[in-house]
């Protein structure tokens, strides 16, 4: 056990917190006013099983060391050593867990990759060919230095050969990393090949991933590749530049928004610094959290397009819960800013100055779409824009939009205001009559369909994963490892599940939460504090037949899963029924298919 771990299971994290503000039982948990948001209802949980807290107002949450540092401004190590002390634990030199050496050993080869990389592009004959490219692409010695940029050779085995024969690393740590791929024949094969490489780093500075933009290739490739989601890299939660320019954004307090790496460094280089690239298609709820520490304002820069505008809608959704503003950057005649710097620098930061708010390049961008001279033209108008005006909170800034809109159309401010409250009022019916009808049901299928259709991923299965493993922690203690040898062949989708129940099949013992939880590593605890606190699916717990409903779902999860295996194999049996000529291969394929089908049906 590391020195970290040993202090915090040595301290209470009920009895740090709640010597800051007042906690009072809810159930099995603690709760309280959130101490970073202003709240008039406890939405502040604190869980003594898993030692963690969350606010499920403002999404604020982590463990006794996180609190101290965000309550009480400490540092990692200050919070450390003043639990330590309290606790009477000396510090001495940490020792690691082998999750944290591992994720140590991936930190290692990524960085080494990175200056790998980034020698065959700067000082490399083999990098000419990039070097020429990004050239003829406008991009500096010193962007290319500040982003620590580099190439990827044409071969399959550049990187193999580097970090592997050469510097002995295990093949499974590459590929843990992301570097490299197993193909289906065994052989192993560098992810990135004759591309440009962005290391992408964490808000902390270190590299998790690389993507990687094509430079020569037939239309098959794709222009990017990114890392695969591993331990470190996450897509939802990267900013490409915000670890490189993460003092000039502090500084002006606000940051761009754009799509693309070379967006950031075209926009270094025309002397706007303040700017990071989001690694999707949306800004996310998780990118939200960590502009929030260092920004007031958010700009996005967008097309009037309907992909845009869809973006925006998205921003807005994620940006919600934080107070940060969310301006929208057009650009002008469709181009991305890479190319708008091209050719006039000083139009980007015009346009970057001329921002406008979210709602109102809504409004333009529905303008555009729809001709409000028309009534239909107005109706769709309004269609598009009731749900959105209808999101607003403050009653003054929606007054500024609906008068806008008035304005644009040439109605009374009144018509606009009535028609958002009939959305409303029609929005808040649908839900009484869901609410009706589902009381029509017995008590038990509610509660299933209630969790079911509230938890929070967008997967229908993974939903279900979700309260399977809710049930399965809220389970009599003395039958959680047993139930879990009904999932031993059970593949979950649900991120961090299958890590969990490996954990739980090797737990030995009589099973504790808090001392199983102690061993995950943080972002594993993280999933699991979420799942077993989540709020919507408490709700009427006391009241359930937990081993019923567990029976039920596990089998009802059995069944989708094998399904979804006869749809592939179907198909893949369709595509072979089609041929006129079969090799023997392929009749043998076919054969082991059918046999699967026989056994995946009985």
């Amino acid at each position: 056990m590391s020195q970290i771990q040993e202090v915090k299971e040595a301290s209470d994290i009920v009895e740090i917190i709640g010597s800051r503000i007042s906690l009072q039982r809810a159930g099995s948990y603690m709760r309280g006013l959130c101490p970073f948001h202003g709240e008039k209802s406890p939405s502040f949980f604190v869980d003594e099983s898993l030692q963690r807290y969350k606010c499920f107002g403002c999404g604020e949450s982590g463990d006794v060391l996180t609190f101290l540092e965000k309550y009480d401004g400490m540092t990692f190590a200050e919070a450390l050593e003043e639990l330590a002390n309290r606790a009477g634990i000396t510090l001495q030199k940490f020792t690691k867990t082998t999750d944290d050496l591992h994720r140590e050993k991936i930190l290692e080869v990524l960085s080494l990759a990175k200056q790998y990389y980034h020698y065959l592009l700067t000082d490399h004959k083999v990098g000419a060919v990039a070097r020429e490219y990004l050239k003829n692409r406008n991009v500096t010695n010193e962007s290319i230095k500040i982003f620590q940029m580099g190439y990827a050779l044409t071969s399959w085995d550049g990187l193999i050969n580097f970090l592997h024969k050469k510097k002995k690393y295990d093949l499974n740590l590459l590929i843990d990393a992301g570097l490299i791929i197993k193909g289906k024949t065994g052989r192993y094969y560098d992810r990135f090949r004759s591309r440009i490489i962005f290391p992408l780093n964490d808000h902390r500075g270190r590299t998790v991933g690389f993507s990687g933009r094509v430079i020569d290739g037939d239309e098959k490739d794709a222009k990017y590749i990114n890392s695969p989601e591993t331990v470190l890299y996450h897509k939802s939660k990267m900013l490409f530049g915000f670890s490189e320019l993460y003092q000039e954004i502090r500084k002006a307090k606000e940051v761009v928004v754009v799509e693309g790496e070379f967006d950031v460094i075209s926009s270094t280089q025309a002397h706007m610094n303040s700017v990071v690239a989001i690694k999707g298609s949306a800004l996310t709820a998780e990118h939200a959290k960590l502009l929030k520490r260092t920004v007031d304002k958010v700009l996005l820069s967008l097309d009037t397009d309907d992909a845009g505008v869809q973006a925006t809608k998205k921003a807005i959704t994620a940006l919600k819960e934080t107070n940060l503003e969310l301006r929208a950057v057009v650009i002008p005649d469709g181009k991305d800013p890479d190319e708008l710097i091209k050719s006039d620098p000083k139009k980007w930061r015009d346009a970057v100055k001329a921002s406008i708010p979210a709602h109102e390049f809504l409004i333009k961008a529905s303008l555009m779409q729809h001709d409000k001279t028309k009534p239909e033209g107005k109706r769709a108008i309004m269609k598009e824009l009731s749900p959105l005006f209808a999101q607003i909170e403050h009653a003054v800034e929606l007054e500024h939009y609906v008068k806008l809109l008035a304005s644009e159309l040439g109605v009374k401010p009144e018509s606009v205001k009535e028609d958002v409250d009939n959305y409303k009022n029609k929005e808040a019916f649908g839900k009484i009559s869901k609410e009706k009808s589902a009381q029509e049901k017995s008590s038990q299928e509610k509660e299933s369909e209630a969790r079911e259709n509230n938890a929070p991923t967008i997967d229908p299965r993974e939903k279900l994963e979700k309260y399977i493993l809710f049930l399965l922690f809220h389970s009599d203690k003395t039958k959680i490892l047993r139930k879990v040898e009904s999932l031993t062949h059970v593949s979950f989708l649900l991120s961090g599940a299958n890590f969990v129940l490996k954990e739980l099949v090797n737990f030995s013992g009589l099973f504790d939460l808090k001392s199983f939880a102690a061993k995950l590593p943080e972002d594993i605890q993280v999933k699991l504090f979420d799942i077993y606190s989540d709020q919507i699916l408490l709700k009427g717990l006391d009241s359930l037949d937990i081993d019923k409903e567990w029976l039920t779902l596990v089998k009802k999860l059995k069944t989708i899963i094998v399904k979804d295996e006869l749809l592939k194999i179907t198909k893949e049996l369709r595509e072979l029924d089609d041929k006129l000529e079969k090799t023997d291969e392929e009749t043998e394929r076919q054969n082991i298919l059918l046999k699967k089908i026989v056994k995946l049906r009985n």
